[in-house]
């Protein structure tokens, strides 16, 4: 190992001959880190482009299948031909569409999104003329909501817009790093025209030539300019209206004007959804904040803005509620997770001092742990990165590593001061008899996420580099100061000078007898192995797969599902009577409060949780759904999990809705008696009456009509006509929109009277044209991939997983037959779980190869890692033990936990093989070269893992969670700590005799290719 001493000890001379220079650097870097910690933004999740597209095109009063037809279908085709893309689903509505993109991680969604928006200028032909807008929506996790504000009151708060737009609104976009802010649940007044049909029929006006004449007459242009010479006058004529009363008075026809056949109104529009917050009114907020602002900060202002409104006059018996805080959650998420780090750090001093039993040596080897992190903050500052929960659980799983190299680096060179006198001579030597070692070990720690990093892409992988970029600058950032200056401090420290060596403690004497016995009964020691390595069979069967966990449990979301599409009115009273029955139990399950929204056909209740809630979440909803009300119109349950992508969800995909419908309904009763599935629904809906009106062809075409113009009027009436809007007073811009009578929108005998033309002197009303006729229709139609679609969907009950739900939900299809052309497939959290899995056991198995690789190249052998890689293997064993006998499953996060463990359980391996290579080179015999490096490196093994552990244990015992409310961190840190004790307690056995067993096999094969090549030269010069 000689030839590498320059190498291996190069840095640490040079800080010991620059000690100056070497401390003002690290003072800098500390100071830096420490300025940094204040300027990097701070964010519940980095910003990450979404790799999904929304196309939104609203089209109001039309219906499913014709929204379908003419706009959903013509759109699908345009975007399909995009490149990149993993699945298309489209929802047509009464009202809208929408078509959902999923992209693959890898493309860019910017560029796909404008190329997304040219392939639907190419089709704009294609689609219905009163079109007005096409939205095309990208998403980054920046363009959340930092909060959703809700406003309460028992005062009236339909007319409020002025005063919550003027005092509210405007006040918070006035905020520094506020983005905007969107007001919702209480609309603008607007001119509203109702025309009056039967005035209309008597005076001989149509609706169309009124229309054409509004259009006309409120206008502004430019008609160029007046070049007098001297200077230029732009010509401007002006055509718009000033007042209200300026509609009124519009010439229609001679004498008639248009408040003759109409009324104008400035007024409030019809209300199409509601909110209730504590059984009240309430009006919604959204409020954004703008990229790379500090939310905490941001977040703190605008409650300034809200705690100043609150105290002003006019908000008098109005109270507004923060409902989702993302900066608490987030501050409540990070501040969990620094008191697991401090907890953690005291845990591990109290180790390191237990073990070297000298303060000085102890915080020289502690110091590593805030340099290096300050390190790591001034890096991310620099390189552009965020402070969010994923770097800081990065930073978290770091603190117990940090530590390692220090604790070896030190331990080498207290280990030679018993041999030297000098103490520079004894830190040179103890830094160089273990570079190899901590160097090796920080790489293959780090080397772990690179195929994350590098690989497919999904966004378990995505989320999982902010981690390890935390972790791995962390790691290299301690492999420095390792280096370079902990040698430097463990220099000064004065100790007893000696020759004698110090007599090895009683762990170490014990594991040298015990590791003597497993070398010396080597056939036995392997046998155990074996049998250790086979019991992973066990707790396999046990343990069980699920999704990710994330069962919040401070908010839980209640659907009505009603039967059919009842209107607003209807569904308010079912509302009402669901929050009167849960503010009635309130104290017995544990409401804080409840926010509910509503609109014509469907509602959601939001129920806000108590803190600490005494019982499962499961058992609170069996709970509450015992002891709930019979509805008539409606069947609530609770939401399906969201966190899964749906709950979940079972797709029927065909030609025909009428017959998915029927295929749905067959098979929801053999799924709902399926043991622990609950809430097992079709999401379809509800149902809602159509009115469809078959004009008859022939006889309008003799009236001189065509169905496109009496499919305009009709259209008029019932949807109305937005006209070119209105500067009122201080309200600035209003709308201004046309239609007819209410009575004519309610009333399908007024509509079948309206009149539509004239015919030898005689009116024609739409009824003397047309067949009206009312027929059942879907409130929405789901396609999949261009099919026609049907979700069955359904929640996990307490005591079922992901797995079994999968074997039991193939049972019960299987028996099932469905037509030709008709399929069905698992989608949701079975998908989503699958590809995460299938990804994940990919990449640990890249990052063993990766493993092998790093240490082939530093050992110089192609034989020897395979010693430590062993380790791996007992490692997984630990785990899947940890995990029964916890009761934790196997979910991504535990998936996590077991790639990381796999760069820290190798370390222990390198620093045993990288000695006994060492004492080998040095002339001692292969036996007493194992047992004298493994004697001597048990202690920093020892010491190195139990920072590791303990640093883990608060957050594995906690309930913490990813940004307060998503996946819990406990089943990543129980994997970690339960694979790498076993692991440790294994290696420090197995590894030794793996190790001896691989020396004898290539001494074996070499002497049998020796003889070999003897024989054959032998026969060779027989033959001659």
């Amino acid at each position: 190992m000689d030839n590498k001493t320059p190498f291996a000890a190069g840095m640490a001379r040079f800080a010991l001959s620059h000690p100056v220079t070497v401390c003002m650097v690290f003072l800098s870097l500390l100071l830096f880190g420490i300025i940094a910690s204040r300027l990097l933004p701070l964010e519940k999740f980095p910003g990450i482009d979404i790799p999904e597209m929304v196309i939104n095109v609203p089209y109001d009063d039309a219906t499913p299948s014709e929204i379908e037809r003419m706009i959903t279908r013509p759109i699908e085709e345009a975007v399909a031909t995009l490149s990149g893309i993993k699945r298309i689903q489209s929802r047509s509505f009464d009202n809208r569409a929408e078509i959902y993109v999923e992209f693959n991680w890898d493309e860019n969604i910017k560029a796909k999104s404008i190329e997304a928006r040219e392939k639907i200028d190419g089709i704009r032909h294609l689609l219905p003329d009163d079109v007005e807008r096409i939205l095309v929506f990208k998403f980054n996790t920046n363009d959340m909501p930092i909060f959703q504000l809700r406003v309460s009151s028992e005062r009236d708060l339909s007319n409020a817009y002025d005063l919550l737009d003027r005092n509210l609104k405007r006040a918070m976009e006035r905020v520094p790093g506020i983005s905007k802010v969107e007001l919702y649940g209480v609309m603008k007044k607007q001119i509203i025209i109702r025309l009056k049909p039967q005035r209309m029929a008597a005076l001989d006006i149509s609706a169309a030539d009124v229309t054409r004449q509004l259009q006309q007459a409120n206008f502004a242009m430019s008609a160029g300019q007046i070049d007098n010479g001297n200077q230029q006058i732009r010509v401007s004529p002006q055509g718009e209206f000033s007042d209200i009363r300026d509609f009124a008075a519009m010439p229609v026809r001679g004498s008639i004007s248009l408040s003759d056949i109409a009324d104008i109104n400035y007024e409030q529009p019809e209300a199409t959804e509601g909110r209730h917050l504590d059984r009240t009114y309430a009006v919604g907020f959204n409020v954004y904040r703008e990229s790379g602002s500090n939310l905490v900060d941001v977040s703190s202002r605008v409650l300034e803005v809200i705690e100043k409104a609150k105290k002003d006059p006019a908000f008098n018996g109005i109270n507004l509620f923060v409902m989702d805080d993302v900066a608490k959650s987030v501050t409540t998420s990070l501040s969990d997770l620094l008191w697991a780090g401090v907890i953690g750090a005291v845990f591990s001093v109290a180790v390191l001092y237990l073990f070297l039993r000298q303060l000085s040596t102890t915080l020289i080897v502690v110091l590593s742990v805030p340099v290096s992190l300050c390190i790591t903050l001034g890096v991310m500052y620099l390189a552009g990165y965020s402070l969010n929960v994923l770097s800081l659980m990065g930073l978290m799983l770091a603190v117990g590593m940090l530590v390692d190299n220090a604790v070896v680096i030190t331990e080498s060179i207290f280990n030679e001061r018993q041999y030297t006198n000098s103490r520079r001579e004894a830190t040179l030597k103890g830094v160089n008899k273990v570079s190899l070692a901590v160097i090796a070990g920080t790489t293959t720690t780090a080397i772990v996420f690179l195929p994350n990093i590098i690989g497919v892409k999904i966004d378990v992988t995505v989320f999982l580099e902010h981690v390890a970029i935390a972790i791995c600058i962390s790691l290299f950032a301690s492999l420095l100061i390792a280096q370079t200056l902990i040698p430097l401090l463990a220099e000064k420290i004065k100790t007893p000078s000696t020759t004698k060596k110090v007599k090895a403690a009683a762990y170490q004497r014990y594991y040298q007898k015990v590791l003597a016995w497993v070398i010396s009964h080597r056939k036995s020691s392997g046998l155990i192995a074996l049998i250790i390595l086979a019991s992973t069979i066990l707790p396999m069967q046990v343990v069980s797969s699920d999704g990710q966990g994330n069962d919040d449990n401070k908010r839980v979301w209640l659907t009505y599902h009603f039967t059919q599409g009842y209107s607003m009115d209807e569904v308010e009273k079912s509302v009402d009577k669901m929050e009167a029955f849960l503010y009635a139990n309130q104290d017995k399950f544990h409401i804080e409060q409840v926010y509910s929204w509503f609109t014509a056909g469907e509602a959601v209740s939001g129920i806000t949780l108590k803190d600490d809630l005494p019982i499962p979440i499961a058992q609170w909803k069996t709970m509450v759904k015992d002891a709930m009300p019979e509805f008539a119109r409606a069947r609530p349950s609770f939401n399906w999990r969201s966190d899964n992508g749906g709950g979940l969800q079972i797709t029927l995909t065909g030609d025909s809705t009428s017959r998915l419908l029927a295929l749905g309904d067959r098979l929801v009763a053999p799924l709902s008696a399926i043991e622990g599935l609950e809430d097992v629904k079709l999401d379809v809906g509800n149902q809602q009456q159509e009115v469809q009106i078959r004009i008859d062809r022939e006889r309008a075409h003799r009236l001189g009509l065509n169905a496109e113009s009496i499919a305009g009027l009709i259209s008029t009436a019932l949807r109305g006509v937005n006209l070119r809007t209105f500067r009122h007073g201080n309200a600035g811009e209003v709308d201004v929109r046309l239609m007819y009578s209410q009575d004519t929108q309610t009333s399908v005998s007024q509509l079948q009277n309206i009149k539509i033309a004239s015919w030898q002197g005689k009116p024609v009303t739409l009824a003397n044209v047309a067949t009206v006729t009312t027929a059942p229709q879907l409130s929405e139609i789901q396609r999949i991939n261009r099919q026609t679609a049907l979700m069955i969907k359904a929640n996990l009950g307490e005591d079922l997983t992901l797995e079994q739900a999968r074997e039991r939900i193939s049972a019960v299809m299987a028996y099932q037959s469905l037509p030709d052309g008709y399929s069905w497939s698992l989608d949701g959290a079975f998908q989503n779980m699958d590809e995460a899995q299938q990804v994940m056991q990919v990449n640990m198995l890249l990052a063993i190869c990766m493993i092998y690789i790093v240490m082939a190249a530093l050992f110089e052998s192609l034989l020897l890692p395979t010693a430590v890689i062993g380790s791996l293997l007992f490692s997984f064993t630990g785990v899947f033990w940890t995990f029964m006998i916890t009761g934790t499953s196997m979910s991504i996060m535990a998936m996590i936990g077991m790639l990381i463990l796999m760069g820290i359980v190798v370390n222990n391996g390198i620093v045993l093989v990288d000695r006994i290579n060492q004492l080998v080179n040095e002339g001692m015999s292969l036996s007493q070269a194992v047992l004298n490096g493994c004697q001597s490196r048990v202690r920093p093994v020892l010491m190195t893992v139990a920072t590791t552990v303990l640093g883990l244990v608060p957050l594995a015992i906690g309930t913490t969670r990813i940004g307060g409310d998503g996946p819990a961190y406990s089943p990543m840190a129980i994997a970690i700590i339960g694979g790498l004790l076993f692991s440790t307690l294994t290696s420090l056995f197995l590894v030794p005799l793996t190790y001896i067993q691989l020396v004898r096999l290539r001494q074996a094969t070499a002497r049998m290719i020796y003889q070999a090549h003897n024989r054959v030269r032998r026969w060779t010069r027989q033959t001659t």
